[in-house]
């Protein structure tokens, strides 16, 4: 005899009854552990940021996520936010040197960084041993020696910079500033990676257009969308390339990105480094082909946008404070170039309102803003504690650099203002530990003292070559968190040569 279920009518329910029922059960079951018994149940929090990835997916593809979790954090009174089924947004700058520290930091959250396409890189890497032998692979390249070694290429590449500006600016009431940097920046990072040229600079006669960096634009808000769509992602690679830019446009572009950086790993491979400067492949060539593509995408997109972002971030908030602006012109007064019409870097590390000023601007641009996700491990004598609320091992958490950057409690209540003054006051010296632009501890961005040089070089290039200044009917251009902060708009200066 067999017994089995049955409707009223005495039929036996279908496979399709059978599997709807199972989904509504299985989703009411996640529904009620998620809000009421997850052992993050007790983190204030939006309710359907409780139930899945998705509500943050949605904050993030904004542009404006951190600045709706700092409205979340001050609407629900709290320093522990639950913006994901097991994930915390932290407000308190004093846990940053417990998750990020630099002897025993939280582990990396690794699905979040395996939405970085391909093998692992120094930025990827989730192993900590890994990760430090990569690390000191690169550590010779990025000392302070090597960087005065390499701070010709910047040198050379400002002077074609000025010298292109200065005839277009007796044709041309603005230049785009945005434009014009990133593609300075990129022909150095071209140069001290793979000892190779672009000329992006020089590309276009009459404008910095350059469609390999325009290329870039759409590829920072790809790992947000590989975390929730990852078959686009997988698909990809075998797709036609036609199709491939008809459907999903970032996808294709990500491969043009693969493609020019194989094409300068591959360049590198077959003429090696005929240049009197090192060069970061030289650091390199124990890694496996597809290995050293990966470097090489990081390379060719951190290195590039977040430095050009920064510089921008910088003149813009100059010209638009005159007493700021004076202070720079008068710093520079008295700075003169040496016998090959350079401006050394050695000298002009010795300008202290022109160092505050990269600081500055290093602060408020927030290169990198969001999220850099961390597990909490497991230490019952010593739990990881917001708000005086235990956090329990394994729950994913993360304090965002702009947080940190813009926190009132370490910056003042202008801390939304630029102010280079900040850097020159007593006990300015302690500032240095919450200015997160570059992350901290073990895993902060390798290159921050060649990023820092590169806008302490061109800001005394341009503010030394030009008067600069703003049309009558500008306005502030948006920006937008897609991963690195990018304009939405450019940025148009007007240049009066000197």
């Amino acid at each position: 005899m067999v017994v089995g279920t049955y409707l009223p009518d005495g039929r036996i329910p279908g496979l399709p009854s059978v599997i709807t029922l199972f989904v509504i059960i299985s989703f009411i079951t996640t529904f009620l552990y998620r809000r009421h018994f997850h052992p993050l149940a007790h983190f204030p929090g939006p309710a359907a940021a409780t139930l899945s990835s998705r509500w943050l997916y949605k904050q993030l593809m904004t542009g404006h996520a951190e600045e709706a979790l700092e409205e979340l954090h001050a609407r629900y009174r709290t320093r522990a936010l639950r913006i994901g089924p097991n994930e915390l947004h932290i407000s308190d700058p004093e846990l940053y040197k417990t998750i990020y520290s630099q002897y025993k930091p939280f582990p990396k959250y690794a699905p979040f960084y395996d939405a970085f396409d391909g093998p692992h890189t120094i930025f990827t890497e989730v192993d900590p041993e890994l990760h430090k032998e990569r690390r000191d692979l690169l550590k010779p390249f990025f000392s302070h020696g090597t960087l005065l070694k390499i701070e010709g290429l910047i040198q050379q590449r400002a002077v074609v910079l000025v010298n292109k500006i200065a005839p277009l600016s007796k044709t041309q009431s603005s230049i785009d500033i945005i434009q014009a940097i990133r593609c300075l920046i990129f022909d150095v990072t071209i140069r001290f990676s793979f000892a190779a040229s672009s000329n992006l600079i020089e590309e276009k006669q009459d404008s910095f257009q350059a469609s390999v960096v325009n290329t870039f634009d759409s590829l920072g808000a790809r790992p947000y969308k590989n975390a929730q769509w990852p078959l686009p992602q997988k698909t990809a690679a075998w797709t036609p390339r036609a199709l491939t830019h008809m459907v999903h446009p970032q996808d294709a572009n990500f491969l043009d990105v693969i493609s020019l950086a194989r094409k300068c790993v591959t360049q590198y491979e077959t003429e090696k480094n005929s240049t009197s400067h090192p060069v970061i492949f030289d650091h390199l060539q124990s890694l496996s082909p597809n290995e050293k593509i990966s470097e090489a995408v990081d390379l060719l997109f951190a290195g590039s946008d977040t430095t050009a972002t920064s510089l921008t971030t910088g003149i813009m908030y100059i010209l638009l404070d005159p007493d700021v602006h004076r202070k720079v012109v008068d710093a520079l007064n008295d700075v003169d170039p040496d016998e090959h019409g350079y401006f050394p870097l050695q000298r002009l590390e010795k300008v202290n309102y022109l160092v505050a000023c990269v600081k500055e601007s290093i602060r408020m641009a927030v290169g990198v803003p969001g999220r850099l996700p961390r597990v909490v491990p497991s230490n019952p004598g010593r739990p990881f504690m917001v708000d005086g609320q235990i956090v329990p091992a394994g729950a994913v958490v993360s304090i965002s650099a702009y947080t940190m950057n813009f926190s009132e409690e370490q910056w003042g209540p202008d801390a939304r203002s630029f102010n280079p003054d900040r850097w020159l006051q007593d006990g300015s010296e302690n500032l240095s530990q919450y200015l997160c632009s570059f992350s901290k501890g073990r895993r902060m961005c390798i290159g921050q003292n060649v990023a820092s040089a590169e806008i302490l070089i061109l800001l005394a290039y341009l503010f030394k070559s030009f008067k600069l200044s703003f049309l009558p009917d500008f306005q502030m251009p948006e920006r937008k968190d897609q991963f690195v902060t990018r304009f939405s708009t450019g940025l148009p200066v007007h240049f009066e040569k000197i």
